[in-house]
């Protein structure tokens, strides 16, 4: 599979219920992760960045199975275009996680972050400096 397939099934494992904004906030914590090339994340592949172990939760032994094609076709598109432009305007400022509060709370990863921006129900946070 090429990266955009693999980032379009990640964003709509992760992300479907979402709105367009909340799908490209996703891609972009995604295409923010492969940009910083950080090895942990899984280096500056779009690919490797989603399968990284313990990273999102669709590739971790998970059904990845799509269901809703015309769903997918739609995040696919939006997908698609955010990879095609490297200097798409990102919704995130720049975040390289995301959690759902609602259902996470606040994980202790969150207190080495800085909360960015707050899209649907995702908050979205920038690793700080320090711990970069």
């Amino acid at each position: 599979m090429s990266d955009k397939d693999i980032l379009a099934q990640t964003v709509y494992h992760e992300a479907r219920g979402e709105s367009e904004d909340g799908w490209k906030a996703v891609a972009h914590v995604i295409k923010n992760r492969a940009k910083a090339n950080k090895s942990y994340w899984g280096g500056n592949s779009v690919a490797r960045v989603c399968k990284q172990p313990g990273q999102f939760e669709c590739w971790d032994g998970r059904n990845t199975e799509i269901k809703e094609t015309s769903k997918y076709n739609q995040i696919k598109k939006v997908t698609d275009q955010i990879l095609d432009d490297y200097d798409s305007y990102d919704l995130t400022n720049g975040a390289d996680h995301y959690n759902n509060p609602d259902k996470e709370g606040y994980p202790g990863w969150t207190k080495n972050c800085d909360r960015k921006a707050k899209i649907g129900n995702h908050q979205f946070y920038e690793t700080k400096r320090e711990f970069k």
